[in-house]
This record gives structure tokens, C-alpha cells and sequence, in this order.
């Protein structure tokens, strides 16, 4: 039986389209231990794992030591893969703090994206 964390890192995983073999390499955990803690095997697993798991899954590793910790591709499953790739990217916080402050303030996607254009015509000169 898979446990929470389990089923949250064959998820991640597959999200990112890696093998575990894959995921051991660009982790330094080992594909069988990757695999004990998917099928359940592995209940205790330390935060130093679990570290080194999330930041080659690219997400913030309160995701796998939150229980209650979801997803946006499994609150909104419709969500573009681009987008929801961006959405749990760890590097992606600074991009989605700026969006939000424009929505809080009352600036249209439209003009937003026009001021966007305007900064890359800009750099590109």
C-alpha cells in the first residue's frame, strides 16, 4: 500500500516525466529507496531526502512534508502543462509574486502583457 508521500512523489515524478533512475541521478538517492518510498515500503524518510528529492523535482519540499499539501495540477487538473509547470517550479515564486501585485492593483492581463512587450522590445535594443 502507497503512503501520502509515496503517491506524492510518483506523482511529482511523473509530472516531470522522469524514470526513478532518472530521478535517483539528478537526486543522489538511490533508485531503489526512491522506489521503497513510492510503493509505501518507506514510511520514515528523512528531511534531508526529502530535500534532495524536491529540489531535483523542482518544487519546495513542503510538498512532500506537508500532509495536507496539494497540487495545483490536482486542485485545477485542466491547468496547461506550462503553466502548472511554472506554478510548482521553486524558482518561480518572484514571477508569481509580481503577478499578483499587478492583479492587486488593479492592472489588466492585457496591459500587463503590453507593458511586458515594451520591456523586451526595450532590452532587445
Amino acid at each position: 500500500m502507497t503512503t501520502k508521500l509515496g503517491t506524492k512523489l510518483r506523482n511529482m515524478r511523473k509530472i516531470r516525466d522522469l524514470t526513478a533512475e532518472e530521478l535517483s541521478k539528478l537526486s543522489g538517492v538511490s533508485r531503489s529507496y526512491i522506489l521503497l518510498i513510492e510503493t509505501g515500503k518507506r514510511k520514515e524518510v528523512s528531511n534531508k531526502v526529502l530535500d534532495k528529492l524536491a529540489k531535483a523535482l523542482r518544487v519546495d519540499a513542503n510538498y512532500f512534508k506537508i500532509d495536507d499539501a496539494s497540487l495545483p495540477t490536482e486542485v485545477l487538473p485542466d491547468m496547461p502543462p506550462e503553466i502548472m509547470d511554472m506554478i510548482i517550479s521553486a524558482d518561480s515564486m518572484p514571477y508569481l509574486k509580481l503577478t499578483q501585485k499587478a492583479k492587486e492593483s488593479g492592472i489588466s492581463p492585457e496591459t500587463l502583457n503590453k507593458v511586458i512587450d515594451i520591456l523586451i522590445d526595450g532590452l532587445k535594443k
